[in-house]
Parts: C-alpha cells; sequence; structure tokens
C-alpha cells in the first residue's frame, strides 16, 4: 500500500499533467484566437446590468467569493449578480441577498454543458465574470466566449486575454487569494485597494461597512510559523454567509446537547460559561489528514491546559468512523453535520476554530472567528484565514501527515490562550455568532 507521501506525490504529478494540457490548449486558442480590442466598461448606473459571475468549483472558492459578490452588488444597485456555481458550493449562497440567480453547472456531466450554455445565452447577460483569477481555465474560456455577453472580464496577463473584451490589472502587492480575486472590482469602478471610509450605509443584515471602502477591517499582517507569512489579507473583502435563524439555533442546539452529554463540563444554560473550540477532522483529500492520534494528543491537551473551554468535533458524513475514535480518544463529543450548512451553523456559534486546510477555514473568516489552520507548505499565506486573527501551521513535506503535534499545540495554546483571556473577552463581544 502507497504511503500518504508517496499519494500525495502521485497526486501532484496527475494535477501537474493536467494542468500542463490544459495549458497547452489555451496556447493554441491564444494563437488561433487574436485578444479583441479591449472595451471600456459600461456606466453601470445608467441602467439595470444582469452579470455572471463564474465561481463553479468548490465549497471554500465560492465562500470566497462572496465578499467581492457582495461588493459589485451594494456598490451598483443597478448591476444584479447571478452566479454560476456547482452542484457542491451552490449552497453557499442560500439566503444571500446580493446574489440574483444561482445557475448550476456539473463539470463532472459532460453532456449537460449544451444545457447550461443555452441558459446563459438565453439570460441575455450583459457581462461574464472570470473569476480563476490566478490561472487561465479552458473551462471558463470557453464559456465566457459562448455566452453571447458584450463584455467578457477577466484579470490580465494569464494568457487568456483571447476571451476577454474588459481585461484588468492584478489587484497590486494581493497575497490572499481574495484580495487576488477583488482586482475584478476596478471593472465596476469599485479601487480594490481601497482603505479610507468614505460613507456608510444602512448594514443591518450583516453589520458590515460601506462596501465602496471595502468589507470588514484591515488586519494587516497576522503571525504565522513556518513559510506562510504574512496571514490575513487585507481584510476588506470579508466573506459572508447567510445562515437561517433556524439553522443558528440548529448550530446552538449541538452545543448545547454536547455539554449535557459531558456530564455538565460546561452549562448550556450559562452561554458564556465555556469558550467553544470546533475541532474539524476532515478534509479535502487525503493529503491534507492529519493522523488521528495527533488530533487526540490536542485534544488531551486542551483539556489539560483549558479545563473551561468546551471541544466539539465536527467532519465530513463521510468521515463518521474517524470522528468518533478521535472523539473516543480525546473525551469530546462529535456534533452531527450531515450538511454543508449544518457545519457552518457549528462554526458560527463557535468562539475558536482548528482545522485542516479546508473549507472551515473560510467559513471562520466569514464570522470573524480565531482559527488555527494546518496547511501543506506553500498555501496558508493564499488561503488562510482573512481579515481574522488566523493563524498557521505550515507542514514540512507536501502532506499533512509530515506534521508534527509539537508545532500545532503551541500555536494553539497561543490562540485559545489570547482568546480566552480577560482582554479578549471585551473584543469578542457576547457570543458565538458576531452581530
Amino acid at each position: 500500500m502507497a504511503s500518504a507521501g508517496q499519494l500525495g506525490r502521485r497526486l501532484q504529478r496527475f494535477k501537474g499533467m493536467e494542468r500542463g494540457l490544459k495549458t497547452a490548449a489555451i496556447r493554441v486558442l491564444a494563437a488561433v484566437l487574436p485578444a479583441p480590442a479591449p472595451r471600456a466598461p459600461p456606466d453601470w448606473d445608467a441602467r439595470a446590468h444582469r452579470v455572471l459571475y463564474l465561481r463553479y468549483d468548490r465549497i471554500g472558492d465560492m465562500i470566497l467569493a462572496t465578499g467581492i459578490i457582495e461588493a459589485i452588488a451594494r456598490t451598483h444597485a443597478s448591476v444584479t449578480v447571478d452566479v454560476l456555481a456547482s452542484p457542491a458550493n451552490a449552497a453557499v449562497l442560500d439566503g444571500n441577498p446580493h446574489v440574483g440567480r444561482v445557475l448550476i453547472f456539473d463539470k463532472q456531466r459532460p453532456w449537460t454543458y449544451f444545457r447550461t450554455l443555452r441558459t446563459i445565452r438565453r439570460m441575455r447577460y450583459d457581462a461574464v465574470l472570470d473569476a480563476m483569477v490566478l490561472s487561465p481555465s479552458l473551462t471558463t474560456a470557453i464559456l465566457m466566449l459562448l455566452s453571447g455577453a458584450r463584455h467578457r472580464i477577466g484579470v490580465a496577463g494569464r494568457g487568456s486575454e483571447f476571451a476577454l473584451t474588459l481585461p484588468v490589472p492584478r489587484a497590486r502587492h494581493a497575497v490572499h487569494y481574495v484580495d487576488h480575486s477583488a482586482g475584478l472590482l476596478s471593472a465596476f469602478g469599485i479601487d480594490p485597494h481601497a482603505r479610507a471610509a468614505t460613507e456608510t450605509i444602512d448594514t443591518a443584515d450583516t453589520g458590515a461597512a460601506d462596501v465602496r471602502r471595502g468589507v470588514g477591517r484591515a488586519s494587516g499582517a497576522v503571525a504565522a510559523t513556518s513559510l506562510d507569512a504574512p496571514v490575513g489579507g487585507w481584510g476588506l473583502w470579508r466573506p459572508r454567509l447567510y445562515l437561517s435563524d433556524t439553522e443558528l439555533a440548529a448550530g446552538e442546539s449541538q452545543w448545547n446537547a454536547a455539554a449535557v452529554g459531558m456530564g455538565g463540563r460546561s452549562s448550556p444554560s450559562d452561554r458564556h460559561a465555556a469558550w467553544r473550540l470546533v475541532v474539524n477532522v476532515s478534509a479535502g483529500d487525503q493529503t491534507r489528514y492529519w493522523p488521528a492520534d495527533r488530533f487526540i494528543a490536542a485534544l488531551a491537551r486542551m483539556h489539560e491546559r483549558f479545563p473551561e473551554v468546551q471541544l466539539l468535533l465536527i467532519g465530513s458524513p463521510h468521515d463518521v468512523a474517524r470522528m468518533e475514535q478521535i472523539g473516543r480518544g480525546g473525551d469530546v463529543p462529535v456534533a452531527r453535520t450531515p450538511s454543508m450548512r449544518d457545519m457552518m451553523a457549528v462554526v458560527a456559534t463557535a468562539d475558536i476554530v482548528f482545522t485542516a486546510d479546508t473549507s472551515v477555514t473560510h467559513v471562520a473568516s466569514a464570522y470573524d472567528k480565531p482559527a488555527v489552520v494546518m496547511f501543506p507548505r506553500g498555501r496558508g499565506a493564499l488561503y488562510g484565514p482573512y481579515g481574522t486573527d488566523g493563524r498557521v501551521v505550515s507542514t514540512p513535506g507536501p502532506t499533512l501527515q509530515s506534521l508534527a503535534a509539537a508545532p500545532v499545540l503551541a500555536v494553539l495554546d497561543d490562540v485559545v490562550a489570547r482568546a480566552t483571556s480577560e482582554a479578549a473577552v471585551g473584543v469578542a463581544g457576547t457570543g458565538g455568532v458576531p452581530g
């Protein structure tokens, strides 16, 4: 049986070959299809415009896109932003008041492509946006070319100019993926780098500041270990999730049930009797699974150092056996999260988050939760916590199996100690969901 390291290397080689083939195809198209003459952006406020944001990939990528989508919708009331989503990530947008229509594109079912394209053309979009801001996507380029939209917007310098009528410059000095994505905002007259407040508007539904300057607060560089400083990004375009009161109440009930099940270690009748640390033990692929025995060691350390902190495990439905093993070994109850939004509700009603590199990281950012995130080397600055007091622990090797417990425990100790200190109580406010 291949080791985790061998599996990681094989996966990297396969992904490299796939990227190479797609890059070659894009170069052929670039040679055959010269770039169109760039068009000036329309006057977005002159009339109603409908745009389509292409984000049909993973859950985490959709979460990271929500702050950018909100910025466009808030700044131009005349612009409706529809989203092309995947079956996996469409539910991220449930309840989002800044999204018009959600179209589903199942990339794994090629026989549905024509139907999706026909729907896009029937909508007569004024513009389509290429959200793949770091490297070009062959599928996205073809969708844009065939969309029928007058304006095709994307970041310049990626080799896909043949598909763009409105190329925009890269965001200067961006490190985090959200800030790279903010380059798209310049097509809508929004400065992706703006930091100064210009005005405020009624945002009772989110408490956000005016998006003409950005959403959230600039966090600057946040301390990190190993290879991935700075972490936190600009903090201007924070992701936003919209859970219903019913969903949040269900998340709250999971914590309360866990407290009762632990024999009163923390009392559900007093929400603030214990701080809540949610621990995610699942990941998207085997290279990002931290060994179960190290999770158990981390949980034991939390019990020893912070007996007042309530712990709760979450994970994917297909990881039930792993969750139960870690829960038993670490004396921590397991939450039941059959859907992605169930998971989001548990994270939203927590105070601190501990996870591997997964979409849980971005849920923590959306709800401004301090998070400790374990990343394969080189990914933490790009995809780590955004606009919050997040910390990254990077691996010495290509997989999380190469990450020892000691550096993780050191960072986790520090984050939990700071979050639960008297100084942090005044900052954190009154509960699991900032309001």
